[in-house]
């Protein structure tokens, strides 16, 4: 009894069944929305692939390997817009367990604009910082590269003010000037 539209495909679905599972759909059908009201719901800023695999699990509570493989950084992004913890859950357990190059650069990249925990971002950069060749061979870190390279800087920047994934840290200035690690020795 809706239709949700998103990157010019549309999906079928029930507001009851989204409804229960996610408190953001629980409050656009609650009220008197234009949402609830067209029986539309547009939305911008998730691919409809994602979408698909999103709407799978609130209908089924299960992902494929390959789905998870392929999109859980969108699907991560996607569960915390919609409150979807279990979905959030799992996506991070794949993430932490199964980074790969292509995960790593798609958390780093989206970390301004959707972050991730910190203990997900870490895990991120210490990969970044161990597989950086790999990394930087995605097609993802290309594009960007061609595209937005300042993104890439910012990442660079990032992973300059972390320490290293041996334990160590970049720089002896970072250890006498980061307060943190001025009163233990280590970033808290």
């Amino acid at each position: 009894d809706v239709t949700i539209k998103t990157g010019g495909r549309e999906f079928l679905a029930h507001k009851a069944i989204l409804a229960s599972r996610s408190q953001v759909f629980d409050a656009m059908f609650q009220h008197s929305t234009k949402e609830k009201l067209s029986n539309r719901v547009e939305i911008e800023d998730i691919h409809p692939d994602v979408f698909g695999q999103l709407l799978r699990f609130i209908y089924t509570g299960r992902l494929s390997l390959t789905t998870m493989e392929a999109m859980a950084v969108g699907l991560y992004a996607a569960a915390d817009k919609y409150f979807l913890d279990q979905l959030k859950a799992e996506c991070e357990d794949h993430l932490i367990r199964r980074m790969s190059p292509e995960n790593c650069i798609q958390l780093l990249l989206d970390a301004d604009r959707q972050p991730p925990p910190e203990h997900l971002l870490a895990n991120a950069i210490a990969y970044f910082q161990l597989h950086q060749s790999q990394v930087m061979a995605t097609d993802t870190w290309k594009y960007t590269k061609q595209e937005n390279p300042v993104k890439l800087c910012d990442i660079q920047e990032m992973l300059h003010h972390v320490p290293i994934a041996t334990g160590t840290s970049r720089s002896n200035e970072e250890k006498t000037s980061n307060p943190a690690i001025r009163k233990t020795g280590r970033r808290r």
